[in-house]
């Protein structure tokens, strides 16, 4: 773990720790002393000491449980909106006084469920679901013939193996970083004869309409709910679709970069208690600085 995060991540108890420890250097500088008795080199370290203690105390206690935090992104599951090592800050105020919208990039606190070793850490996904919503995804694949390839089969045949490179399959065909992948090279890529191609893209459906998603990098590439989501949380929509119902003080998060996230499709609906704030803006590197969306 990066210092910075460490630094972050400090419990109140250690800052409490830190701080005392800052103003027992203050005081054993200037106590009992006159100020003309104080040494110019021990004034100015008890003048730091005292602004770090307060300093420390008011980020720790006051801003980062209620009202900003500096988060950082460590993996690739919110491609193209934010990138690995992206800085941000999330606003935390803003949920003591509304709910979380459809389409808001929120911190949160994974249940053990989202780890191995059931560590709960922070996470970053967007809100796709709230409570009420009936959400159903099905996954993109081109058929050629008998033949079915998904993602994984598109990026290996076409030697797309970058982390940055991404797929998308459209009514009319396959994109590479939003360019149409011209149908010679795919057929000679697949090995695919003469056969009719057929191209099908992972879909949200959202309360029975396809959500409109220019933000995510691919299109899903697995159908959702699982045959491990739970029973309660499913409903079916008239016309034989399996959907999830999203329950009081459920969400549903998923990552922008859908086919390499864990998110609520595989853990669970996310409950509302556990979410820490909005992501507002980047802030580092300088390059991206921006505002969210």
């Amino acid at each position: 773990m990066r210092f910075t995060e460490k630094l972050a991540n400090l419990s109140v108890p250690q800052v409490i720790c830190i701080a005392a420890i800052l103003l027992v250097v203050r005081f054993a500088l200037t106590w009992g002393k006159e100020k003309e008795e104080i040494s110019p080199a021990a004034k100015s370290i008890a003048e730091t000491a005292e602004s770090l203690a307060v300093a420390l105390l008011l980020v720790f206690i006051i801003i980062k449980p209620y009202i900003v935090q500096a988060f950082y992104i460590p993996s690739p599951s919110m491609h193209m909106t934010l990138l690995e090592n992206d800085q941000l800050i999330a606003n935390k105020f803003i949920y003591f006084f509304k709910e979380p919208r459809r389409g808001d990039i929120v911190v949160f606190k994974a249940p053990p469920e989202a780890s191995e070793n059931g560590v709960e850490v922070d996470f970053i996904k967007r809100v796709i679901g709230v409570p009420g919503d009936k959400v159903r995804i099905t996954a993109g694949y081109v058929a050629a013939g008998e033949m079915v390839f998904n993602h994984r089969d598109l990026h290996y045949a076409l030697g797309v193996t970058d982390n940055f490179s991404k797929i998308k399959i459209k009514k009319d065909g396959v994109y590479i970083d939003n360019v149409k992948v011209d149908e010679k090279r795919l057929r000679d890529s697949l090995n695919v004869g003469k056969e009719k191609f057929e191209f099908v893209p992972g879909q949200v459906y959202l309360n029975g309409k396809i959500l409109d998603e220019p933000y995510i990098a691919e299109d899903c590439d697995m159908p959702y709910p699982m045959p491990d989501t739970p029973e309660k949380w499913l409903t079916e929509d008239g016309k034989g679709n399996t959907e999830v119902l999203i329950p009081p003080e459920r969400l549903l998060v998923m990552g922008d970069n859908r086919n390499n996230s864990n998110d609520a499709r595989f853990w669970g609906l996310l409950e509302r208690d556990r979410i820490e704030g909005k992501a507002m803006v980047k802030f580092w590197p300088i390059t991206r600085i921006g505002l969210i969306k």
